[in-house]
């Protein structure tokens, strides 16, 4: 049975193809994205400190995703596994984050009803933010890849990454991210570095 829990043995490994190296020192665009929490956030007011984590798609114990467009199967895309373990990873650590000052924010093209679903039944205490309708994808031409969704969004879903942002400017970014369970380590390893606590 699918567990997307669980990360498989052998996966093949995100290689960086450049796609975000135009992204630090970028400022937040003015785009409105939903969030679980039932309110609409301009980016480009996100006072204070943040950690976005960009992330695919969550998906579903006991259903596997469909095969891709060329009939791929999801776990042979580089970097695509592992949305669940990510998120829970930032679940885990989300009491180092605040300790620091730092807010987490969950991201992807799912909408937000699947993104609360997700939320609840993992315990997650932070928020996601939905790029449903791609906006932020569009307006800072995030990398991303195009999978047969089965529900809940879109077919273009945002490579994995991370970005540490202080008051709505890309201060640092993680691509690609790998494996997707120590993302929460390495960023706030990173943070503690750099902020000095």
């Amino acid at each position: 049975m699918h567990n997307p829990q669980l990360l498989p043995p052998n996966l093949p490994v995100p290689q960086d193809d450049g796609a975000a190296r135009h992204l630090l020192g970028q400022a937040l665009p003015a785009v409105e994205l939903p969030g679980t929490d039932g309110a609409i956030h301009d980016l480009s007011r996100l006072s204070g400190r943040h950690v976005l984590f960009f992330y695919p798609r969550t998906g579903v114990p006991g259903q596997p995703p469909n095969r891709g467009f060329h009939g791929e199967d999801w776990d042979d895309i580089p970097g695509a596994r592992g949305c669940t373990p990510q998120n829970c990873a930032f679940r885990d650590d989300h009491a180092a984050f605040a300790a620091l000052g730092v807010t987490v924010w969950g991201v992807s093209t799912q909408t937000t009803q699947h993104q609360e679903e997700f939320r609840q039944r993992n315990h997650v205490p932070f928020h996601a933010l939905s790029d449903q309708h791609l906006h932020l994808v569009r307006a800072l031409n995030l990398p991303t890849f195009e999978f047969p969704v089965e529900s809940g969004g879109p077919n273009t879903l945002i490579k994995r990454m991370g970005w540490f942002v202080e008051d709505a400017r890309i201060q640092h970014v993680w691509y690609p991210v790998f494996p997707p369970n120590q993302h929460a380590t390495v960023v706030l390893a990173w943070l503690r570095q750099h902020l000095g606590r």
